[in-house]
Order: structure tokens, then C-alpha cells, then sequence
């Protein structure tokens, strides 16, 4: 029984990310349904900062800095167009800026066994719900939702607790020259970059399967 790691390399502000993480969780169902129920499957959230320096705003303001307050419509229509193949709708409400707190959160979901759930809740509270990103309320209550305890996950953002853990993760991406996300990584080999569609990420973890069991095999 061959045991899978995903490092998932993933911003919680980038659209990419969110839909590129529903089509992963959709991979490993898919996997655990059709190929062996039996198989493990762990995932670890790597952090990265699309851009550490962005001040806290609007994220309508963010995109009309980015592409033109004239061009703004035409973005969330974009966007909204490929949310709509997920059978969902994006909150242009919500407040952008630095996602290290978000990110921290996620190792306090790692450390209680829920940090796909919360990393999830996170990305649906900004993306789905118009959350402040910033907030560390806003988070607290995505916490909650992924099955974290509420006062624990207050505590937790009240300090640093997991910061030099997300601060090392972002250096390293920055030396390795990781310029865009979200990017899986299977077994330490197999690279999916990008919001791949479900059958090209499950074709990844069937390849990291069939070379775990020819190892096993060596190995015997």
C-alpha cells in the first residue's frame, strides 16, 4: 500500500490557486473511488506570497491597479467564467493584502490533522464570501468552519506561532526561482503546475503510484 505526498505550493489570494486546489481534492476522491481506497494520501500546504508588499485594500482596488479601473468588469467576468465550471461564483468584495496570518493558520491546521479543510475555508471565505484576508477574525472563522477550535485558532494568530515556518517556506520558493502557483508536487517527482484539470492530476498521482509500488518491489 504505497503512500502519496502532495506538496501543494498555493497563495490563498490567487484565483488560480483556489480553483486549482477544488480540482485537486476532486483528484484524490476520484483516486481513493476508482483506483485504491486504500492508498494514503497526505497533503502539505507550502506557503508563497504572490506579493508580500501589497497593502491592505479592496481587492477591486488591487485590480484596477493592476489592469485599469476600465478593465475591471471584464476581469470578473473572466474569472467568474471559470468559477462557474466549478459551480461557483466569486465575491468581489473581499479585502486583499499581506497573507502571512492565512498562511500561519494553515500550520496550526497542519499540526491538528485539518490542513487541506482549513487551507480550503480560507480560500472559500475570501473568494466566496468577500473576507478580509487581513482579518484576523475573518480567519478565525474560516478556522472554525474546517473543524479547528475557535479560541485555539485565536491564540494561535494572537502571537507568531508557525511564522518562522512560513517565513523559511517563502525564502525557499524565492531561491528556487518558483515564479507562479499554484504547483503540486507528487512524491517528491511528478510536478503538476498550474490549475490542471482533474483527469491530468489524477494521471500524476497514478504514475506516483505505479513508481511507489515498483520501489516496493526493488525494496523486497
Amino acid at each position: 500500500m504505497p503512500a502519496i505526498s502532495i506538496v501543494v505550493i498555493s497563495d490563498p489570494v490567487c484565483p488560480w490557486c483556489f480553483i486549482g486546489a477544488l480540482r485537486l481534492s476532486q483528484a484524490i476522491s476520484l483516486y481513493l473511488k476508482t483506483v485504491c481506497s486504500r492508498d494514503i494520501i497526505i497533503t502539505k500546504w507550502h506557503a508563497y506570497h504572490l506579493d508580500a508588499n501589497t497593502p491592505t485594500q479592496p481587492l477591486v482596488s488591487k485590480m484596477a491597479s493592476k489592469w485599469g479601473i476600465d478593465e475591471v468588469p471584464a476581469v470578473k467576468t473572466r474569472l467568474n467564467s471559470i468559477a462557474k465550471r466549478e459551480g461557483l461564483e466569486f465575491n468581489f468584495n473581499s479585502t486583499i493584502g499581506n497573507t502571512r496570518d492565512a498562511h500561519r493558520l494553515e500550520k496550526l491546521g497542519r499540526k491538528v490533522g485539518l490542513e487541506m479543510e482549513v487551507a480550503m475555508e480560507i480560500m472559500r471565505m475570501y473568494f466566496l464570501g468577500g473576507g478580509d484576508i487581513t482579518s484576523k477574525n475573518d480567519l478565525v472563522n474560516a478556522a472554525e468552519r474546517a473543524g479547528v477550535d475557535r479560541n485555539e485558532a485565536r491564540e494561535w494568530l494572537q502571537g507568531d506561532d508557525g511564522g518562522e515556518e512560513v517565513d523559511a517556506e517563502v525564502a525557499e520558493m524565492q531561491r528556487l526561482g518558483v515564479k507562479g502557483v499554484p504547483r503540486y508536487v507528487i512524491n517528491e517527482k511528478f510536478t503538476v503546475n498550474g490549475a490542471e484539470d482533474v483527469g491530468d492530476i489524477l494521471e500524476k498521482l497514478v504514475m506516483a503510484r505505479e513508481e511507489a509500488l515498483g520501489q516496493e518491489s526493488v525494496d523486497l
